[in-house]
């Protein structure tokens, strides 16, 4: 079995060598890590913002169907109210006409 002089003679040499590359490493993923980390918070806290203004457009839009469905009622209710009145204005022309009729007396 070989044994490599190098190493055995110098153990700070090569061993340090493969020691501060492991710790070099260590940091760079460490590093890395960290970025992913906040990336994954900032794409998290997106999505909950998106997600409350999906909620708020939701919300906008059930009290436009609301204000639309009130606004319909309204409209037929100002229907019905006009039919009534043009109901109410013929009788009433019948009325005067009968009126007229009386008060002029009968056709000689």
């Amino acid at each position: 079995m070989k044994v490599n002089k190098s190493f055995s003679r110098d153990p700070k040499g090569s061993a340090g060598v493969v020691i501060n590359q492991i710790h070099d490493m260590q940091a760079t993923i460490a590093s890395a890590v960290e970025e992913q980390t906040a990336t994954t918070n900032e794409i998290a806290r997106n999505i909950a913002e998106a997600a409350q203004g999906g909620a708020e457009i939701s919300k906008g839009i059930s009290e436009v169907a609301t204000a639309m469905r009130s606004t319909a009622e309204g409209a037929d209710q100002t229907r019905q109210a006009a039919a009534e009145l043009a109901r109410m204005a013929a009788e009433l022309g019948k009325l005067v006409d009968c009126f007229i009729e009386s008060a002029a007396g009968p056709a000689v």
